[in-house]
């Protein structure tokens, strides 16, 4: 039985887990499978190149699911009197623990082993003195700025968190956006607001091409805001029993969206392009591949009987979904680690060992996610839900950690 409608993008449903344990899949298997296989190459290698340029997207999947959850959050939660105090607690107890842990352990084994006289794998992931890379702009979510500015990721260990950076400073101005529109006029700001951000785009690319089209939160605000929009469709009852009354053509767009995506990534590979600042992806591309998953979402809210639906309960996305922050964080360094210690060498897959190690890598990333879950996640979580909103209904978050009923966590 489906959820109310002003609950379903607030409650914690188990699709949501299954659709983040996808992004989290789609994005290790982008930095591990696609990203470390020989480009122009045929067999197998070239199978992956050819169907999986855009596997990146997972992290825009992140993006509008994270959008979808903390919009369907703040909307509801519209009229408590400590709606920020509340919320901003909340979200540090959410990411800044680990976070914080795994920056500073970065820090103190750079400190402690890189040196002019390391090998090419140590210095890489252990580099110091990547210019223009303050290590004060990690700590405030500052780094896409910098990756911005020089088009430097910097190492493997701390690269994946220029999207984290740009999902915080979201989440910075999110509330005061929706604190400060009426409800009824949610709905004409949100259109209005993603639909700037192709503009700004495009405009860029055009006159200041650069990577920042893809790292800056201004360019990659839609994808977040689409999410939003989810949230508030869902929880609107008027256009939520619309949505409901419609599902055929929910799916129809969510077919035609999925042709484009197709044909963006037979473009891509066509090209030989990178895919993320090609003129394609960086004007419509990105929003085309967000409104993909924003009817995703919007299908697995509506249709609770469904295929689709079915496929997000599974029990292995939804484990994946649970430890997904962990195993971001910690991914692309664990693998850069594992080549480097037992094949002395960078993260590419040549031959079976390499695959091997690649795979080893996958396990070790998944048991310390697991672990960080298990025992220190979940205790910091469990007490920032402590901090309640004081609003006269009593509102589950969709981030409240659950009391699972299977081995799955």
């Amino acid at each position: 039985m489906a959820l109310p409608a002003d609950s379903r993008a607030t409650a914690r449903v188990p699709e949501w887990d299954g659709i983040r344990g996808l992004a989290i899949l789609l994005v290790v298997f982008y930095h591990y499978i696609y990203g470390a296989v020989p480009e122009n190459t045929g067999g197998v290698a070239g199978i992956i190149r050819a169907v999986f340029p855009l596997s990146w997207s997972g992290v825009d999947l992140f993006f509008v699911l994270s959008g979808f959850l903390i919009g369907g959050i703040l909307m509801k939660q519209h009229g408590a009197g400590n709606y920020f105090k509340t919320f901003y607690i909340r979200r540090a107890c959410r990411i800044i623990p680990l976070y914080f842990a795994w920056l500073i352990l970065f820090l103190i084994l750079a400190g402690m082993i890189a040196s002019a006289n390391s090998p090419e794998w140590r210095a890489a992931v252990f580099n110091r003195e990547i210019p223009h890379f303050p290590r004060w702009g990690y700590f405030l979510f500052l780094q896409n700025l910098f990756t911005a500015k020089t088009g430097l990721f910097g190492s493997p260990w701390l690269s994946p968190t220029w999207s984290l950076a740009v999902e915080e400073q979201f989440y910075l101005l999110l509330p005061l956006v929706l604190w400060f529109t009426r409800p009824s006029k949610r709905f004409p700001v949100l259109i209005f607001l993603i639909a700037l951000v192709p503009a700004l785009r495009t405009y860029l690319f055009l006159f200041h091409s650069s990577v920042f089209v893809y790292v800056l939160l201004p360019c990659r605000a839609d994808a977040l805001l689409l999410g939003v929009l989810c949230a508030y469709l869902v929880q609107e009852p008027r256009h939520f029993e619309k949505l409901q009354r419609h599902r055929l053509r929910l799916a129809i767009a969510f077919i035609i969206l999925g042709l484009g995506v197709v044909g963006l990534t037979a473009y891509v590979h066509e090209r030989d392009a990178l895919s993320f600042t090609s003129f394609e992806m960086v004007t419509l591309g990105f929003t085309w591949v967000a409104m993909f998953y924003a009817c995703l979402l919007l299908i697995v809210a509506t249709t609770p009987t469904g295929a689709i639906t079915a496929l997000f309960r599974n029990r292995l996305l939804r484990h994946f979904g649970l430890i997904a922050y962990g195993m971001f964080l910690m991914h692309m360094a664990i693998d850069a680690l594992a080549h480097g210690l037992l094949l002395g060498k960078s993260t590419e897959i040549r031959n079976l060992s390499d695959l091997a190690v690649t795979a080893l890598a996958f396990i070790v990333t998944w048991l310390l996610a697991l672990l960080s879950w298990k025992f220190f996640e979940q205790p910091i979580i469990r007490w920032g839900h402590s901090f309640s909103y004081a609003s006269k209904e009593k509102v589950t978050s969709p981030e409240t950690v659950p009391v699972p009923s299977s081995p799955a966590p």
